[in-house]
């Protein structure tokens, strides 16, 4: 006859809750403010030709904060729904599955896109 101890045994903290939601609050705050400065640095290039565009991105004032925000924006993605595929998907094997094609998935979307900031950054053509 199982006790209600023994139905919650294995099911309880695993003492990283206070970690994740602390991250996901400062990951949350950092891309507050990356959003308007970002948003402010590129919206007036939206329709602008491609080396305007590129030289744009390829501005120390820009190119650094913008793989910042892929990053961090990749961190918060991850944390977010690691939490949602914990908490919702039961079966053990297709939880580990979900976990790691998030982590795969968040991290090299971030990566691609933060070597192809690079590639900008250096491959424009100062004058």
């Amino acid at each position: 006859m199982p006790t209600p101890l023994g139905l919650v045994r294995g099911l309880g903290s695993g003492k990283t809750g206070t970690d994740v939601f602390i991250r996901e609050r400062i990951s949350g705050l950092l891309l507050f403010f990356l959003v308007p400065y970002l948003m402010i640095a590129l919206i007036p290039v939206f329709g602008e030709p491609y080396p305007v565009v590129l030289e744009r991105i390829g501005s120390l004032w820009v190119g650094p904060p913008l793989i910042a925000f892929l990053l961090i924006n990749a961190t918060h993605m991850a944390m977010g729904m690691r939490v949602i595929i914990e908490d919702y998907v039961h079966a053990r094997m297709l939880k580990y599955a979900l976990l790691i094609l998030n982590w795969a998935f968040s991290w090299g979307c971030a990566l691609i896109a933060a070597l192809a900031v690079i590639r900008i950054m250096f491959l424009v053509v100062r004058i």
